[in-house]
C-alpha cells in the first residue's frame, strides 16, 4: 500500500492522482512552472501581432480610426454622388438651352428685318421687277437674249409637281394590279394518264 501511496494512485487502486502537492517530486514542480512561462511567452507573442497591427498608423490614425474614417468618406461620396451627377446634368441643360436661345434670338432679330424690308414698297418693287418681270404702266419692257446663255424658265406656281406617290399606294397596286407575265417562262403542261 506504500507503494500505491507513493505513486500517487488511491488506496481503492482506481488509478485517481493524488493531489496533494506535498507529494510530487521538485522536479516536476519546477517543470509546470517551465510550462507556464513557455504558454505565456507564446501568448504574449501571439498578443504582440494583435498590438503590432492596432498600433500601425495610416495619416496619422491607428488601423482601426483610418478604416471607419474611410467608410464614412465612402458613404459620403455615394450620399454625394446622385446630387452632383444631377447638378452637372442640369447644368449642361442650362448651357444647351441658352445657346438655343441665342440662336432662337438670332432668328428673331434676322425675321424682324426681312418684315420691315418686306414692308418698304422700293423693295417690293425691284422684287416685282427681278422675279416677276413685271413693270409699272408706262414702261416699255425689253429681254435682251444673248447666244448661247438663257434664260431659266419662270416656274408655273399652278402646274402639278411630279411628287412621288406614298408607298402604301405602291402596296396597293402591287396587290391589285396582276403581274405581267412572262413570254419567256413556258407554261407547265399538265400531265395526263399513263
Amino acid at each position: 500500500m506504500a507503494e500505491r501511496r507513493a505513486r500517487g494512485t488511491s488506496p481503492a487502486g482506481r488509478g485517481r492522482m493524488s493531489r496533494a502537492p506535498s507529494r510530487r517530486p521538485a522536479a516536476e514542480v519546477h517543470g509546470g512552472a517551465e510550462r507556464v512561462r513557455r504558454s505565456t511567452r507564446r501568448t504574449k507573442s501571439g498578443t504582440t501581432g494583435a498590438r503590432d497591427w492596432s498600433e500601425r498608423t495610416i495619416l496619422g490614425l491607428s488601423a482601426g480610426k483610418a478604416i471607419i474614417l474611410a467608410m464614412v468618406v465612402c458613404a459620403l461620396a455615394m450620399t454625394l454622388a446622385v446630387p452632383m451627377r444631377t447638378f452637372f446634368t442640369q447644368r449642361a441643360e442650362a448651357a444647351q438651352l441658352a445657346a438655343e436661345r441665342r440662336v432662337l434670338a438670332d432668328d428673331i432679330a434676322r425675321l424682324k428685318d426681312r418684315r420691315a424690308q418686306q414692308q418698304d414698297p422700293a423693295y417690293i418693287r425691284s422684287e416685282a421687277r427681278d422675279r416677276l418681270r413685271l413693270v409699272m404702266p408706262g414702261e416699255t419692257p425689253y429681254i435682251v437674249q444673248v447666244p448661247g446663255m438663257e434664260v431659266p424658265a419662270i416656274p408655273d406656281p399652278q402646274a402639278p409637281k411630279d411628287v412621288p406617290d406614298p408607298w402604301y399606294t405602291d402596296l396597293w397596286r402591287s396587290i391589285s394590279e396582276p403581274p405581267p407575265a412572262d413570254p419567256e417562262v413556258p407554261a407547265p403542261q399538265p400531265e395526263g394518264p399513263r
